[in-house]
């Protein structure tokens, strides 16, 4: 009931964005299900601050780059997101994520064309820390 209340409050916070930009990235959870965690990254209204909030967790039954925009697209759509408004998209470098031709950002990308891609910085970090 809190998490429905708190992404609700999200939503509400993006949907007076004029903006936004998703945030994406896969994991498999304990019980080997593979699965999207989804975050939006906006300007609050009144602050002007730019915030980063997680909205969901997603379930993947189709790894093409087509089937990941779906996952994608779909609940954003659900929450009542304007996809129109969408005006950036942030992934790790996995070919199926940022494939120019058949990646998810390029099926974003060919929906919604001023959703442009850039690489998650914060996957750079983890790789880094990663290696040390």
């Amino acid at each position: 009931m809190f998490g429905h209340l708190i992404q609700s409050q999200i939503v509400r916070n993006v949907r007076k964005s004029i903006f936004y930009s998703v945030l994406a990235d896969e994991t498999t959870d304990i019980s080997q299900i593979e699965q999207f965690s989804l975050c939006v990254r906006y300007v609050e209204d009144q602050s002007y601050k730019i915030r980063e909030d997680f909205v969901t967790f997603v379930p993947v039954y189709d790894v093409t780059g087509a089937g990941l925009a779906n996952t994608v697209l779909e609940p954003l759509s659900i929450l009542g997101l304007d996809l129109k408004k969408m005006r950036g998209q942030g992934y790790d470098g996995a070919a199926t994520m940022r494939g120019q031709f058949r990646g998810v950002q390029a099926s974003i990308k060919e929906k919604l064309p001023l959703a442009l891609y850039t690489h998650c910085s914060s996957q750079s970090k983890f790789v880094f820390v990663g290696c040390k």
